[in-house]
């Protein structure tokens, strides 16, 4: 395996990189270092030998955003790593884990998510997703290995998801079926 330099977190970045509930927020200004932590850690999954195989998923509201945000970003990063699939999305690591590059610009995109199961969901930019949307999302959150499923939200206020958010994250109200200590906020 080619040696690969991540660059150093900041203090946010090292708490994020770490966090292992199954609901993790991530909030900061622009700029604020959020798409580097979420492409972080799905490298440090995605080549943890001890982790082969998992299914990981980075999801944005645009294919663009997803493009200039993650996947060239990553392919750059992974040369020798990790192989591209452009038709499919999807970038492989040697020991079968996965990246797989979803958008959602609105609920009809939703249909591309039927069915899908994911050990690691990144939700980069969540406030810009509906409850709806984030729900449906966070559904593929599961499968039959053993590896401890989590879903990552980055996010900045506003948005159609900033209530959402801010009731699961900040003001910690939780509705049925929501467990408050599977849920972090940084």
């Amino acid at each position: 395996m080619s040696h690969l330099y991540l660059g150093e977190p900041n203090e946010k970045q090292k708490l994020f990189l770490k966090e292992k509930h199954k609901h993790v927020g991530y909030g900061g200004a622009r700029g604020g270092g959020k798409s580097w932590a979420i492409r972080t850690k799905a490298i440090l999954l995605g080549a943890n030998t001890n982790f082969a195989g998992i299914k990981i998923c980075i999801v944005r509201r645009t294919y663009p955003e997803l493009e200039g945000n993650h996947i060239q970003p990553l392919r750059k990063m992974l040369l020798g790593i990790a192989k591209y699939n452009t038709q499919q999305k999807l970038m492989t690591f040697v020991n079968g884990s996965t990246i797989k590059f979803q958008y959602c610009r609105n609920d009809a995109d939703l249909d591309f998510f039927q069915g899908q199961e994911y050990d690691v969901i990144f939700i980069d930019e969540a406030t810009q997703f509906s409850e709806y949307q984030l729900k449906c999302i966070a559904a593929c959150c599961r499968g039959v290995n053993n590896f401890p499923k989590r879903i990552y939200y980055t996010c900045n206020p506003g948005g159609q998801g900033h209530g959402y958010i801010m009731r699961i994250f900040i003001d910690r109200h939780y509705e049925a079926g929501e467990n408050p200590e599977e849920y972090a906020f940084i």
